[in-house]
């Protein structure tokens, strides 16, 4: 049996901007067959145990004053030793570090990234450190900073965002991590927040995660 942790934020939750709900200004969540990390534990059928730690707003290494206890790094340390032993971390963060308030270029983000790589190579109670899946997050809407998002995220998230996929490369690359980048996969991205995978976004992403961890795993 292969144990899997996909690791990540909103988008790996499943927020679905359909289901909008004004009177609490939230979204409510895709069904386990719609979001991606669902599709990909039915993809991958017997023989892997995949466990699913999402966070709406978690972030890769900043404390958001708005949204409180959400640090990547600090809920990965935990994540990483409570399913120990793993075969497998998913990581896929960086769309809440492009919040204006934050002012971090995309530089700055993957740096975060980079340091929840190496803490995935850290080994807890004797096992060997798992392999990691690094995942780029799609691009923004070129908008965002018009919708439903814009008090948060401004004009420049969409430039930031469309360097992440290169940056995240070259870590993968120099970790030896897997990659996959969401920004060659021809997400639709949502015109009501700018920032939200769609069910068929959720539908492109799953076999080619699957794909990869089934090589990754082989």
């Amino acid at each position: 049996m292969k144990r899997i942790l996909i690791f990540g934020d909103s988008n790996t939750w499943g927020y679905d901007h359909t289901q909008y709900i004004p009177e609490l200004d939230t979204c409510r969540r895709m069904r386990e067959d719609e979001h991606w990390p669902g599709r990909v534990r039915a993809l991958l059928g017997d023989g892997f145990d995949v466990v699913t730690d999402a966070l709406n707003g978690r972030t890769i290494m900043v404390e958001d004053p708005y949204f409180p206890l959400r640090r990547g790094i600090t809920g990965l340390r935990v994540a990483l030793d409570a399913h120990a032993p793993l075969d497998l971390t998913v990581l896929q963060l960086g769309c809440n570090e492009l919040k204006r308030h934050f002012n971090l270029s995309a530089g700055m983000i993957a740096k975060g990234m980079d340091m929840l790589v190496r803490e995935c190579e850290q080994r807890y109670y004797g096992y060997p450190a798992p392999k990691v899946l690094l995942i780029a997050p799609a691009p923004t809407h070129p908008d965002i900073g018009k919708l439903r998002s814009a008090s948060r995220f401004g004009d420049e998230a969409y430039q930031k965002s469309l360097q992440l996929g290169a940056l995240y490369c070259d870590i993968a690359e120099r970790h030896g991590c897997g990659f996959i980048d969401c920004a060659e996969l021809g997400f639709e991205i949502n015109d009501f927040d700018g920032l939200h995978y769609s069910r068929a976004d959720h539908a492109k992403l799953a076999p080619v995660v699957a794909e990869k961890i089934r090589e990754m795993l082989a």
